[in-house]
């Protein structure tokens, strides 16, 4: 801000491996771009798994002035044990240049605080077993699978703002949504799992009250 630069960034909960390996784990990813080039600008990474090559990957990017375009199409070592197919920084990108073209529109986990405050319509798109297991206290749960028949519930008169757990299902719950007329609607980055983790720690350090019914890390 300082230096009069224009960014965005995006925040993404992919695991560090394929999902199938016993020691597969969220990595917590933030990758920050500059807006309209799509310039990389910089990333932080946090999880039991490699995050230093990731964050590695993007110091070269950074050296190099690569952009989200470059990003998205770089090719990686691939194995189950190691990395999924499409790595946490492709997917990062690929998010990125969503955000950078207007695909689609995006809150961060903190806002959603005030966004509950003010009894924002919050649907969670997990499904019920998820949901019972712990949810922001005024959401709505329309599972993704049932959401084509439920859509009517959701008003399109004024901003909506969807979750899942973290935030696979709730892009592909907005695309289906946009393409059913809806123009307000917002995913919020990094969704419950995010979530879960920015209010523990924050409810923690402040002592204030929950928004969510019980935290999920699983």
């Amino acid at each position: 801000k300082k230096n009069g630069i224009q960014y965005d960034y995006v925040y993404v909960i992919p695991g560090d491996k394929v999902g199938l390996m016993p020691a597969s784990n969220p990595l917590f990813f933030k990758l920050i771009f500059e807006k309209p080039s799509g310039r990389i600008l910089g990333a932080q990474a946090v999880g039991k798994g490699n995050v230093d090559k990731r964050v590695d990957i993007i110091a070269s990017f950074i050296m190099l002035n690569g952009t989200l375009e470059d990003l998205k199409e770089l090719e990686l070592c691939y194995s189950p044990m190691f990395g999924t197919a499409k790595d946490v920084v492709n997917h990062a990108a690929l998010v990125g240049m969503n955000i950078l073209n207007g695909v689609f529109k995006q809150v961060p986990v903190t806002m959603v605080r005030e966004l509950v405050e003010k009894n924002a319509c919050i649907i969670d798109v997990r499904e019920p077993r998820e949901f019972e297991m712990g949810h922001i206290i005024n959401a709505v749960n329309i599972p993704l699978s049932q959401l084509r028949e439920r859509m009517h519930e959701i008003p399109k008169d004024k901003p909506v703002y969807v979750h899942c757990r973290s935030s696979q299902r709730s892009y592909n719950a907005i695309c289906a949504m946009q393409g059913r007329g809806y123009k307000n609607v917002y995913n919020i980055m990094g969704s419950f799992l995010g979530l879960s983790v920015y209010e523990y720690f924050n409810d923690i350090k402040n002592g204030r009250k929950p928004i969510v019914t019980k935290y999920n890390f699983n």
